[in-house]
């Protein structure tokens, strides 16, 4: 038997448990046809949705726009500070080197 003829088999065995495991009952198949008088049934609740809110969306645009500003600010704020720093250390070194 070459390497086709063990393919083959392998093939095989594998439709055959597939075939198999599809068409055995579930463990739970017997349990989910029975209600549990413990679980109480599914209550399905309609919304009457009137279409786009434009005042969540504001909320979140003024939400977003907010977060950005705030993170440009603090990235303006930190790289001032460097700024300082280099000028500072600028100056300082060239009093030395005089």
């Amino acid at each position: 038997m070459g390497r086709t003829g063990g393919a083959r088999q392998c093939i095989a065995l594998a439709l055959v448990l597939s075939l198999g495991t599809a068409a055995s009952p579930g463990l739970g198949a017997s349990r989910a046809a029975e209600p549990d008088p413990e679980r109480p049934s599914t209550v399905v609740v309609r919304v009457q949705d009137g279409g786009f809110h434009w005042v969540d969306a504001g909320v979140g645009a003024v939400a977003a726009l907010a977060t950005t500003l705030l993170a440009f600010g603090l990235v303006l704020a930190l790289r001032s500070d460097r700024a300082e720093d280099r000028q500072t250390t600028r100056r300082s070194s060239e009093r030395e080197r005089s």
